[in-house]
């Protein structure tokens, strides 16, 4: 059952007038994905104004269109149906409120530089029952519209939070009110709009203000933990990390192509839990102890997290493992690209045996150090282990010229793909990565 029973219940809820009350089937804010008894919201957005799509809506069998109330529609045949507020925006918010505030399951609120999807999509398939927010749903539209879209039979629910300026953070923990917060990491993400690693340390941190009384917060171990301490003392604070001074740790990490496998320690655990996934990479050990810990937290199911682990796959374009053209494999990571996840692509990709070769395109809203990161980048990839690096993008030529010797840079794709179908021996491992911008899964397109 949906958390918001129908019209009149929500009018109610938001203190607007009208006596409508019609059932609800789903919410909108867009009038082509409209369908009988959806909610339409009118947002203003940077390229359209929804308020003039209301008709529209209503044609379609929207139960209610909630518009900014300066528009002029004609309303004259359907009065009850369209209602105009100051801002639709704000309504959807509030709607998002009134129904978390219903709902009873576990909440549980996920943000970080790094990792935050692939521990909501850990979340999410290893917890019976559980709902989650999709896609990129992770803003101050998409979160409120998946949190309308819960129902009450189920019982846990996830909610990944994406943050690119101070309070963004704040906002999206207040609609939710988690009873568990999980920070996945901090490092370099959205610089251009957060200015530093400690404007996105205090971003993040807004979860922490905003966990319900006698929650968890979950986080990583380090030199972050006592300034998230110092902010509550009314929560319970457990981390995860490589070492055995965090909460949950890994032991006997073993990585191949298949995946990984390891254990997971604890002093809240009478034994080890073991782990096997297809999952690969250093960094999703850490994701899975961070999801581990809010399982734990929330006194779920530990066998059925651990079953469901080994079935799961990283989604399509991270770190997703392809074959190509003459028995090479390809390390498919063209999702999104910011420092530390470059870091962590290129250590899956110097894990594997054989000749090891890079394909980089720019990383993006790194603002004032987008120069000096990109050519820290360089220097990673030589130090560890990269043995080509073929580059792509403006910014890219500082990680090339970094790198030296065996570095190209390419003004297109077209003669980046020439240079690989020349060079290519056969049998190599290539990571394929930039930022969603840079779209370069073009790369397998082309060459195609």
């Amino acid at each position: 059952m949906k958390l918001i029973k129908n019209t009149q219940d929500l009018l109610t809820s938001l203190k607007l007038d009208g006596k409508s009350n019609l059932p609800i089937r789903n919410f909108q804010i867009d009038s082509r994905k409209v369908t009988k008894n959806s909610v339409f919201f009118g947002l203003t957005g940077s390229n359209e104004d929804g308020s003039l799509y209301a008709e529209d809506a209503l044609n379609k069998g929207a139960s209610l269109a909630i518009i900014k109330e300066s528009k002029i529609v004609d309303s004259s045949a359907r009065p009850s149906k369209i209602i105009l507020v100051k801002s639709p925006e704000k309504c959807l918010i509030e709607s998002a409120k009134v129904a978390m505030g219903r709902y009873k399951g576990n909440i549980i609120g996920v943000t970080g530089s790094n990792g935050k999807t692939t521990t909501k999509n850990i979340l999410k398939n290893c917890i019976k029952s559980s709902y989650a927010t999709f896609q990129n749903y992770n803003n101050e539209i998409g979160l409120p519209l998946c949190a309308l879209e819960l129902d009450s039979k189920n019982g846990t629910a996830i909610f990944e939070m994406g943050a690119a300026k101070s309070g963004d953070i704040d906002l999206l923990s207040k609609i939710i009110k988690p009873n568990i917060g999980i920070i996945t990491h901090i490092g370099h993400s959205h610089l251009d709009g957060l200015n530093s690693v400690r404007g996105v340390l205090e971003v993040k941190s807004e979860l922490i203000r905003n966990i319900k009384k006698d929650g968890a917060a979950i986080v990583p171990d380090g030199k972050y933990l006592n300034h998230w301490k110092k902010m509550r003392d009314d929560i319970n604070f457990y981390t995860f990390g490589e070492k055995s001074s965090a909460s949950y740790f890994p032991s006997q990490i073993r990585m191949t192509k298949q995946g990984l496998s390891f254990f997971i320690k604890s002093i809240h655990l009478k034994k080890r839990v073991p782990i096997k996934t297809k999952l690969v990479g250093m960094h999703n050990v850490l994701n899975i102890l961070a999801s581990f810990a809010a399982i734990h937290a929330a006194k779920l199911s530990i066998e059925e997290f651990v079953d469901s682990l080994r079935g799961l796959v990283n989604p399509p374009q991270r770190l997703e493992l392809k074959t190509w053209s003459m028995q090479s494999q390809v390390i498919d990571d063209t999702y999104n690209a910011n420092p530390d996840s470059m870091r962590a692509a290129i250590d899956v990709l110097c894990q594997f045996k054989g000749r090891k070769i890079a394909i980089l395109g720019d990383m993006a809203e790194l603002g004032r150090y987008r120069k000096k990161l990109h050519i820290d980048l360089g220097d990673y990839a030589k130090i560890h282990g990269v043995d080509i690096l073929l580059g792509y993008g403006d910014l890219i030529r500082h990680t090339v010229f970094a790198f030296g010797d065996n570095g190209f840079f390419f003004n297109n794709k077209i003669e980046l793909i020439d240079f690989l179908k020349k060079n290519l021996a056969g049998k190599e491992n290539i990571l394929l990565k930039g930022s969603r911008s840079m779209r370069m899964e073009e790369v397998l397109d082309l060459w195609k």
